[in-house]
């Protein structure tokens, strides 16, 4: 982010959730807010784009059962989150507190 800070442009993350590799709201959020770095997450709700399928579905395809850890999606269909404590976290970060 420093490095790319140097061209003085303004910096979109668009690739960085991955939960299943470790990427997560609360270890890469904190650090684009610090440098200013805006972030876009691909998934909201789980549905028709599939975004809370991981990586491996392509070769272990997931019919008849969501994964355990979703990828990217934050909400259930009903609206309900995919984990509480990572909304709550979501909402202190986004208040800017």
């Amino acid at each position: 982010m420093k490095w790319l800070q140097t061209y003085h442009r303004p910096i979109l993350c668009t690739e960085y959730m991955a939960r299943g590799n470790g990427s997560t709201f609360q270890g890469i959020l904190p650090l684009a807010k610090k440098y200013h770095v805006a972030a876009y997450n691909w998934g909201l709700v789980a549905g028709k784009t599939q975004t809370y399928f991981p990586w491996d579905s392509w070769q272990k395809p997931y019919t008849d059962h969501a994964p355990a850890q979703w990828h990217h999606d934050i909400f259930q269909m009903d609206g309900t989150p995919y984990n509480a404590q990572e909304t709550g976290f979501l909402k202190t970060i986004l208040k800017g507190q």
